[in-house]
């Protein structure tokens, strides 16, 4: 992983004085002093070798001097991740940036504007993306309100007359690839540990449950690549959404790292925000019931909004799937931590967030059966 002094020696002072002066829009302004800080986990993706906050301040020709920054975030070249059908395709978020994708989002979604891109040596890629300003604070009910609203009139947006984009680099099956990778490398109990767990009642209710759900991601997966289709995130939760009272007041909402841009079935993107947000307790699990409809009640608003009148059905079918199987990374991951720990206060509250989501996988069979049922 890249540092902040990797960074700070790699840096050329006249490529940073040109963008500095781009951000200010002055041509022939001075560089006077700058600094480099890291953003964020060290390691929050494997493409990703770190982020980071450039600041400084610049004298303009009227004798001013002005403060700024820059975000710089460096994409790690990845043989691994090198086909555009993975779901993070290494050079995904580079292209995104490079193309006309982010610079005309409807809905008022506004992404971080692209100073730079800047091949590294070392085969890495630099990203300089605008600092775009946010509220630094805990998520409160009225914001998820927003933030799932937003989402869905953008959403919308394309199945009522925004061009949907098309790109090679936009991944049509993302959802797929993920669970593809989850299968590939989970950590699951051998079979002395399974068969611990089976001796209790709750434990064994889990994984018979889960095992039904593994044996029905197929045809899920079917069914969700045939929903109306939208541009993606995948990534939408509380550190990814720049929340900012002023651009609220506008109807507008900013959202950074595009890795995973897709185009997907409506509602995926929300379950995948739901999940996140539960998983990472940033929602409280034992007030999921409120919060999953509070999500879905918004998206399908926002839909609304943006002139979409179709069967409310599709994007509930969308979210709870896309919610569900996040439990294909999380059962065994819990399972392990049940052999540890068992009565820890961290594994009582991934329980009951499994039991969310196998809970949702119910609700997505009965949904898709009426589904059937009503298309006869």
């Amino acid at each position: 992983m890249a540092t902040e002094n990797d960074i700070a020696k790699e840096i050329d002072v006249d490529r940073l004085q040109a963008i500095s002066n781009r951000i200010l829009t002055e041509e022939s302004a001075v560089l006077m002093d700058w600094s480099c800080h890291p953003i964020g986990p060290r390691a929050n993706n494997f493409v990703t070798a770190g982020v980071f906050r450039i600041s400084g301040n610049t004298r303009l020709r009227n004798g001013a001097v002005r403060a700024w920054s820059v975000i710089v975030k460096v994409v790690r070249e990845d043989p691994r991740r090198d086909d555009p059908a993975h779901y993070n395709y290494w050079r995904r978020e580079i292209l995104v940036y490079d193309s006309e994708l982010l610079r005309n989002l409807p809905a008022n979604i506004v992404a971080p504007q692209c100073y730079g891109i800047d091949g590294q040596v070392d085969g890495s890629v630099w990203l300089w993306l605008e600092d775009i300003p946010h509220e630094r604070r805990t998520w409160g009910w009225d914001d998820y309100r927003y933030a799932a609203g937003k989402l869905g009139e953008f959403h919308a947006a394309y199945l009522t007359g925004h061009p949907l984009p098309e790109a090679p680099w936009l991944n049509k099956q993302w959802l797929r690839s993920w669970i593809k990778e989850c299968i590939r490398y989970r950590d699951v109990p051998d079979p002395q540990a399974m068969a611990s767990l089976l001796s209790d009642r709750r434990s064994a209710s889990l994984i018979q449950r889960f095992t039904r759900l593994e044996g029905s991601i197929g045809a899920w997966l079917q069914a969700l690549e045939q929903l109306p289709r939208t541009l993606s995130h995948q990534d939408v939760y509380e550190h990814n959404t720049m929340l900012d009272a002023a651009r609220q007041e506008e109807g507008k909402l900013a959202v950074i790292d595009w890795q995973f841009a897709s185009i997907s079935g409506i509602g995926e993107d929300l379950g995948r925000f739901l999940g996140l947000a539960v998983s990472r307790g940033d929602v409280p699990v034992e007030r999921f019931g409120e919060y999953r409809e509070l999500f879905m009640s918004s998206y399908i608003g926002g839909m609304k909004r943006s002139g979409w009148g179709g069967d409310e059905t599709l994007p509930r079918i969308g979210c709870f799937a896309a919610f569900a199987l996040r439990s294909v990374w999380e059962v065994p991951k819990l399972l392990k931590k049940l052999e540890k720990q068992p009565d820890s206060s961290e594994c009582k509250r991934l329980f009951l967030v499994a039991e969310h989501q196998l809970d949702a996988a119910s609700e997505v069979e009965r949904l898709l059966m009426n589904l059937e049922v009503s298309r006869r």
